[in-house]
C-alpha cells in the first residue's frame, strides 16, 4: 500500500544517498567531464556532446533500471542492499574511476625536469649547419629536408640529453604517475586540496626559478 512504499522510500533515502551521491557526482560526472575536457582541448567538438549524450544516458538508464527493479522486489529490496549489493556497486564503481583517472594522468599531468646529463659532440651531416643555408623560404626548405633526411636528425651540433628525456626512455610519464600518487596520499591523510594546489604552484614556480623544472 502507499504507506508501506513512502515507509521504504524514507528508511532507505539515508544510505542510499551516501552510497549514490559518490558514485554519480564524484565518480561518474567528473570522470566523463574529464574525457569530455580532453577531447574538448583538442578542438574536438566531440568532447561536450560526449559528456552531455553519456551522462544523460547512463543517468536515464539506472533510473528506469532502478525503477523496475524496486517495483519487481518490493519491500524485499531491503534484504537485497543488506545482502552486499551496494557495496558491490560501489566497489565496481572506484575500480572504474580509479582506471579511467590512471589513464587520463598521462594527458593532464605535465613535468619536465630540464637538468642537462649528457652533452654530445654530433658528427658532421648529422645536424644542420644553420650558417651554410640559403636566406629565405630556400633556407626553410633545405632546412626542412635535411631535418626529414636520415642524416640530419638534430637541429644543433651539440646532442643535449636532459633528466626528462632519460626518465622518458626508461618508463614514460613515471614523474606525473608518482606525482599524483602523492597527492592522493596526502589526501587520504586529511591535507586540503587547496594546500595540495598551493604546494604545487610554489613547487613549479621555485623549480622554474632554479632552473631543475
Amino acid at each position: 500500500d502507499d504507506a508501506a512504499i513512502q515507509g521504504v522510500k524514507v528508511g532507505m533515502m539515508g544510505p542510499l544517498a551516501g552510497v549514490g551521491d559518490p558514485v554519480f557526482w564524484f565518480t561518474v560526472r567528473p570522470i566523463l567531464g574529464a574525457l569530455g575536457a580532453s577531447l574538448a582541448l583538442g578542438g574536438s567538438i566531440v568532447g561536450p556532446i560526449l559528456f552531455f549524450v553519456a551522462w544523460n544516458i547512463i543517468r536515464m538508464a539506472f533510473e528506469w533500471y532502478t525503477q523496475e527493479f524496486g517495483y519487481k522486489v518490493g519491500s524485499s529490496i531491503a534484504k537485497d542492499l543488506s545482502g552486499g549489493l551496494m557495496g558491490k556497486i560501489t566497489e565496481g564503481a572506484s575500480i572504474l574511476g580509479m582506471f579511467i583517472i590512471g589513464a587520463l594522468v598521462q594527458r593532464w599531468v605535465s613535468i619536465s625536469f630540464t637538468p642537462i646529463v649528457s652533452q654530445i659532440p654530433q658528427a658532421e651531416g648529422a645536424y644542420i649547419d644553420w650558417s651554410k643555408l640559403s636566406s629565405g623560404s630556400e633556407g626553410i626548405k633545405e632546412a626542412l629536408t635535411q631535418y626529414n633526411s636520415i642524416g640530419a636528425t638534430a637541429l644543433d651540433a651539440t646532442k643535449v640529453t636532459t633528466l626528462q628525456q632519460n626518465l622518458d626512455q626508461l618508463i614514460p610519464g613515471l614523474a606525473a604517475v608518482l606525482l599524483t600518487l602523492l597527492c592522493c596520499k596526502l589526501l587520504k591523510k586529511k591535507v586540503s586540496p587547496i594546500v595540495i594546489i598551493l604546494a604545487l604552484f610554489a613547487v613549479g614556480i621555485i623549480g622554474r626559478l632554479l632552473g631543475f623544472m
